[in-house]
């Protein structure tokens, strides 16, 4: 997998990135061997202290453990992808991840794998959390519940200069690419195609892939019109020289810590998530990735988006 976002990501910078799944949704079996420990993910700067108050509302069997395995995808930069050694998650998502850990005095291993196991592997037990930009939806809270610890909203991107003369309300017809499994798959392009079909037009061709930078490639091989991914991942992507324009931004909305459904974590989470905010911890984090405009103070429990 790490061979593959390189390429994809090299290529980049050359050329310039249903309802829900619970069965029958790709292999959720996501790469937990080559988890590395805290240490190696965060990258952070001072030493989180133990929130006694976070680390106490804790459910006594995860006490007893002394262990939180984190799932993430693996390709969606800056919020989670892999560094060049091919085994390291670096990004927001797993520096929030080990950082909440530390808080809850707990040791805190990533394990990444692709963003349509997530959920079946939660409902398994084979992860604690999910620290991966999820959106709180209805179908979503009928198996997980959610606690918001950041917002962001949906970019669309198109080919430089924009040679079909796109908005973000004439999509209608083309082939627009979303990551499997996505917030933008299940709810929001559905929506926007469902509006041109109500309107006499044509509905939008979904089109799906594994992670966020594939269908960016395919955006620039002329494959597909447009791209609906995360606007953090798509602005980054931007950065880095790929050629894309963005479109713009809709639904700017919180993305949340996912965990099993009665598993009583959601305490825990928000006294960790508030302290790592009074201490400045997740402030630099964000600001770190040059992503500090998602922050937020309201980490909501169960909020559906």
């Amino acid at each position: 997998m790490a061979n593959h976002f390189r390429t994809i990501f090299m290529s980049i910078a050359a050329v310039s990135l249903a309802s829900i799944a619970l069965s029958g949704c790709s292999n959720p079996e996501m790469s937990n061997a080559a988890a590395p420990e805290s240490s190696k993910a965060s990258g952070s700067s001072q030493k989180v202290e133990v929130n006694a108050a976070a680390a106490a509302a804790l459910p006594q069997a995860v006490r007893d453990k002394g262990t939180l395995t984190v799932t993430m995808s693996q390709s969606s930069p800056p919020l989670h992808f892999m560094a060049d050694d091919g085994t390291t998650t670096i990004g927001v998502d797993p520096e929030i991840a080990v950082a909440l850990g530390e808080s809850l005095g707990l040791k805190t291993t990533i394990a990444s794998g692709p963003f349509d196991g997530i959920i079946p592997g939660l409902a398994a037990g084979k992860f604690d959390l999910a620290v991966s930009q999820m959106s709180p939806s209805a179908e979503r809270l009928k198996v997980l519940d959610f606690v918001d610890y950041y917002q962001s909203g949906s970019g669309i991107g198109v080919a430089p200069g924009n040679p079909q003369g796109l908005t973000l309300d004439t999509l209608c017809g083309k082939r627009v690419g979303v990551l499997k499994g996505s917030f933008q798959d299940l709810k929001r392009l559905p929506a926007l195609s469902a509006a041109c079909t109500a309107a006499g037009k044509e509905a939008i061709q979904a089109m799906t892939y594994p992670d966020m930078q594939a269908p960016n490639l395919a955006l620039t091989a002329g494959r597909i019109d447009a791209v609906y991914i995360d606007g953090p991942t798509l602005g980054y992507a931007i950065k880095q020289g790929g050629k894309i324009e963005l479109l713009g931004e809709k639904d700017v909305s919180p993305v949340s810590i996912g965990f099993k459904k009665g598993a009583g974590l959601e305490t825990a989470i928000k006294l960790g998530m508030e302290s790592l905010v009074k201490s400045g911890k997740y402030g630099e984090i964000l600001d770190k990735w040059g992503v500090g405009t998602g922050a937020i103070t309201d980490f909501a429990f169960n909020k559906a988006q």
